[in-house]
């Protein structure tokens, strides 16, 4: 069986947002009862687990918080289990030398979410409360799917559920101005490739040294980079202009001014939703690159090679962060091995201190001194001359056990670089060749 995320729009009404935003405010509620109540039990020296406090929360909710129960139970149990992931991973940080102390979650106006159990999921192809879709009924091309949401009703959603399975639970969520029901969905092997035709078909055993970059965000081995959407960099005038203007809106600014009943202006709210559209468009424009372009490399692939990259470092760098972030190297690498897991592919990770660019994939010579800003490749011992990345998604194709450095091309027929920048091109996605290749000084 293989989980999986299938994520839909909601077209709710004004009730049932406003019941969306009951929902939210009692996760909150329920996450910040328990990670105080935590705190104040560690203090007094007692054992602490998320079943406990979830327990201990359950007994005084009728009594203290009697609103919770308008909502699903699912509202304020599952916040109790996050609570407790959150507190493993910092135990489990602290190993590493890392800290990660779970945080307390403050109200936002265009943001929130709460759980759904599988138990409690139901769909509808009609709205129930509705009797102008019953009659609508006889034609499949106007069915709609509806989903059940406890203590509220049907909601209608802009798609259907495309697999078949079983669902573990629903997350609703918001951002910005919209709704969203992520699902998660237990499907079988032969479910997966039927809606996913290409995984695991991999006719000539391929393979391929993937170098990752800033203005190209990957450089193939077979000469092929892969431009960058750069959803930030296009619109970080338009968010700064809005957060400067989000600023000089009426709201509270100091812990003072919201003690002191200083409401947030109509303006405020207005210019609120608009930043978070503009910020959800970003992350939706990188979202939809990293996941066509993961999958194609994982259907047409059968070996892929990557580098190491110590993305927390990278970032560390004032000039270099937010190009970085722009291009998410950790999504990217995250998404690359758990599709490969799933269809099949081998990953050969590079180590962190690997010197992909500056080692000859002719030679194999070492350059000690490369600055950041020679993006073209000279070897002092053989004279190649090379890009800098294609250079080094050479080498990272060479730490596949079959592939020695010095062979000219890999195996990879014309066939198969037709249809991988065919698949680029149906996807929308930039590509461009190479242009310094394998020249050698006379």
């Amino acid at each position: 069986m293989i989980t999986i995320s299938h994520k839909i729009e909601l077209k709710p009404n004004n009730k049932q947002k406003t019941h969306f935003r009951k929902a939210f405010g009692c996760a909150r509620l329920a996450y910040n009862w328990g990670l105080s109540e935590w705190q104040r039990r560690y203090k007094e020296g007692e054992k602490v687990d998320a079943y406990g406090l979830k327990k201990s929360f359950n007994a005084i909710k009728k009594e203290q918080y009697p609103f919770v129960l308008e909502v699903t139970k699912y509202a304020t149990q599952q916040p109790f289990i996050n609570l407790g992931k959150a507190f493993k991973k910092f135990f489990d940080d602290l190993k590493k030398g890392s800290v990660s102390y779970p945080q307390f979650k403050k109200k936002k106006d265009n943001e929130g979410s709460f759980y759904i159990g599988g138990d409690q999921v139901k769909f509808s192809y009609t709205n129930l409360n509705s009797k102008a879709f019953k009659s609508m009924m006889h034609n499949e091309n106007q069915k709609r799917q509806y989903l059940k949401i406890p203590n509220l009703g049907y909601v209608k959603m802009t798609e259907c559920v495309r697999f078949n399975g079983s669902v573990n639970g629903v997350v609703i969520s918001q951002q910005g101005d919209k709704y969203f029901a992520s699902f998660s969905v237990q499907v079988t092997e032969d479910e997966y490739k039927r809606t996913h035709p290409h995984a695991g078909t991999h006719k000539n055993e391929c393979k391929a040294g993937v170098d990752l970059g800033i203005k190209s965000a990957l450089i193939l081995s077979d000469g092929i980079s892969v431009d960058n959407p750069k959803p930030l960099k296009k619109n970080i005038r338009k968010i700064k202009r809005l957060s400067r203007q989000l600023d000089k809106r009426t709201h509270a600014r100091t812990k003072q001014e919201r003690l002191s009943g200083v409401k947030k202006s109509q303006n405020y709210k207005k210019l609120s939703v608009q930043l978070s559209n503009t910020q959800r468009k970003v992350a939706n424009i990188r979202r939809d690159f990293l996941q066509k372009v993961t999958t194609i490399l994982t259907t047409h692939y059968s070996q892929i090679a990557l580098e190491g990259l110590n993305v927390k470092g990278m970032v560390r760098n004032h000039r270099l962060a937010q190009s970085v972030s722009d291009v998410a190297f950790g999504e990217l690498c995250r998404q690359i091995e758990y599709k490969a897991s799933l269809n099949g592919v081998s990953i050969t990770k590079a180590d962190r201190f690997y010197p992909s660019s500056k080692t000859c994939s002719v030679c194999g010579n070492v350059k000690l001194e490369l600055k950041l800003s020679d993006r073209t490749y000279r070897c002092d011992k053989c004279g190649a001359v090379l890009d800098r990345d294609y250079n080094a998604s050479l080498n990272l194709l060479g730490l596949i056990s079959d592939y020695k450095i010095g062979i000219d091309c890999p195996e990879f027929t014309p066939e198969d670089l037709t249809a991988l920048l065919s698949c680029f091109e149906r996807n929308g996605i930039a590509t461009s060749k190479v242009e310094t290749g394998r020249q050698h000084k006379l």
